[in-house]
């Protein structure tokens, strides 16, 4: 163990007065401001002034979390700038910029299989879902090569946080490595599989070697439609920084994924893994061993493959790199499998409980088990769309004169068409239909019911409303109301009805209503009103 922690320290470097929080760079901090006492933002002269007491600029100001990255002059010592400007009473907080390590082990050269993808079941995964190119993933790493030929069909474009260059290629390593594991093209007749073969990536790229700019990566991440975003690199120093801006982007249903480190320690957390709203990953081997690298304890979350991992290597080529730089992709690569299966408003939160309760328990060296894709696939509920048949049609107002409730069922040349007839009350021409629908067969799992109305009309200036009947109550609701278009077969209206249990009769009936009317003061005395289709559907949990 001694000398376990001899080389974590020479390899992260131990400043002095941060301990065990790591190396950072030499002429940057990050610096939180107050507001006045009347709630307004410091102004740029206020700031201007406290940082020219410790001979510093403003070189980014990051509106989302509240933070600005610090630039000090020659002569500035980030140690003495912090404690300085701690003590300013329009200054919240002040800390260094915390340089990260990538978290990777050079292995040996390629071989023919990839093991790692057994132990996390990826192929009963995939013959439930393959992934889905709605889903992104942000990797924040060294960059990405960007003609790789088992990346390149699978890259949106990033950036270059450190230079803002925009290209975000990879001079280091270790992010091609990353960004292969997570989702290396597929089925594409070279190379290997990534996790999700689906998924899109996004190259960000937050240093090269030392990581210096999270943050940076974070913010764009969540900014720019990541779901997840993988971080493969840490350090000893909690930086409050960077935990804003990770719970900026937890706020905005991201997943974000971190490596616990490589350095062979249990319950010494290592950041940005140990930060809140970080799902935490460990490195196990193909026969789900504790790696001896990795870092691990009660701070980390899960496990996953991390030793002799092939995956694409720069220069176009494969290698096999171990550590939890490769578990942490896995991992990511398994969460951006659960967000695509999912179904649509399926949050973070409920994302990372799949994955938790899907792991499979290999050891008590972290929480929750070592991560299982067809498992933690299984536990997302699944939901299939019914549609429900017309059994009755009845006009309440006006005349029908042509078509059944049977051709409503499609869109085509069958359609019903009614004549308005005169409102005694308004004396403006309506027509109002009932069409009552045979749900018996789900009626007990019904929540919610979807009505969708396609209708026209001859006629200008003509309101469509839909109504459910109240059987309990012996009368209409109202949906909603729409305007009807004078196009034929134009566009489908939509109405929700929640609680549908109320409206579903003893015979497991549901009766809509339409109504079709003008203003009062119309100067016609009728009108066609013409119905192409109308139906109800309910999205029914079928697991």
């Amino acid at each position: 163990m001694k000398n376990l922690l001899l080389t974590a320290m020479l390899t992260l470097g131990v400043a002095s007065a941060f301990g065990m929080q790591g190396s950072y760079v030499e002429d940057e901090i990050y610096v939180k401001f107050a507001n006045y006492a009347n709630g307004r933002p410091l102004s740029a002269t206020m700031k201007k002034f406290i940082l020219s007491k410790v001979g510093a600029e403003e070189k980014a100001f990051y509106p989302q979390i509240g933070w600005s990255r610090v630039k000090l002059n020659a002569r500035g010592n980030v140690e003495a700038a912090v404690a300085t400007l701690e003590k300013e009473r329009y200054v919240r907080d002040a800390e260094p910029v915390f340089l990260r390590q990538v978290v990777a082990t050079p292995n040996d050269p390629l071989f023919a299989q990839q093991k790692w993808l057994l132990p996390i079941q990826a192929p009963q995964a995939w013959d439930l879902f393959k992934g889905s190119d709605s889903v992104v993933v942000g990797i924040l790493d060294t960059g990405v090569q960007l003609d790789h030929p088992d990346l390149e069909n699978k890259l949106v474009p990033g950036e270059d946080l450190v230079t803002l260059d925009g290209d975000p290629s990879d001079d280091h390593g270790h992010g091609t490595a990353v960004a292969g594991l997570v989702g290396a093209e597929t089925d594409n007749g070279i190379g290997v599989a990534g996790t999700d073969q689906n998924s899109l990536l996004m190259p960000l790229k937050v240093g090269s070697g030392g990581i210096s700019h999270s943050v940076e990566g974070i913010l764009y991440a969540a900014d720019n439609g990541c779901d997840v975003i993988n971080m493969s690199y840490g350090g000893f120093g909690r930086s409050q920084a960077e935990q804003d801006a990770v719970n900026y982007a937890f706020a905005r249903n991201v997943v974000p994924v971190a490596a616990s480190g490589n350095n062979g320690l249990k319950d010494v957390i290592f950041y940005p893994a140990g930060l809140d709203n970080i799902l935490s990953v460990a490195a196990s081997d193909d026969n789900d061993n504790q790696a001896d690298f990795t870092n691990y304890g009660d701070w980390v979350d899960v496990a996953a493959p991390g030793v002799a991992t092939l995956c694409p290597s720069l220069g176009s080529g494969y290698g096999k790199p171990s550590g939890t730089s490769m578990a942490s992709p896995v991992t990511a690569g398994v969460a951006s499998l659960v967000k695509g299966y999912s179904p649509a408003g399926t949050t973070n939160v409920q994302v990372i409980d799949y994955i938790k309760r899907g792991a499979d328990n290999i050891g008590d060296f972290i929480k929750d088990g070592r991560v299982n894709a067809n498992k933690s696939l299984q536990l997302v509920p699944k939901f299939e769309d019914r549609n429900y048949g017309i059994v009755g049609m009845e006009t309440l107002m006006g005349t029908h004169t042509a078509g059944t409730g049977s051709d409503l069922a499609a869109l085509d040349s069958s359609v019903a068409m009614f004549a308005a007839a005169k409102q005694q009350t308004m004396r403006s021409p309506a027509a109002f239909q009932s069409l009552t629908f045979d749900v018996s067969a789900d009626a007990s799992a019904i929540d919610e019911l979807k009505v969708t109305l396609n209708a026209f009309v001859n006629a200008n200036k003509v309101t469509q409303m839909i109504y459910v009947w109240d059987p309990s109550l012996n009368r209409w609701r109202f949906l909603r109301a729409f305007p009807v278009s004078t196009l034929s077969a134009s566009v489908d209206n939509e109405a929700k009805i929640s609680g549908a249990q109320r409206y579903i009769d003893g015979n497991g009936h549901v009766t809509i209503g339409v109504r079709a009317f003008q203003p009062f003061g119309s100067v016609n005395e009728t009108f066609n009103y013409v119905m192409d289709r109308v139906g109800i559907s309910a999205k029914l949990l079928i697991n």
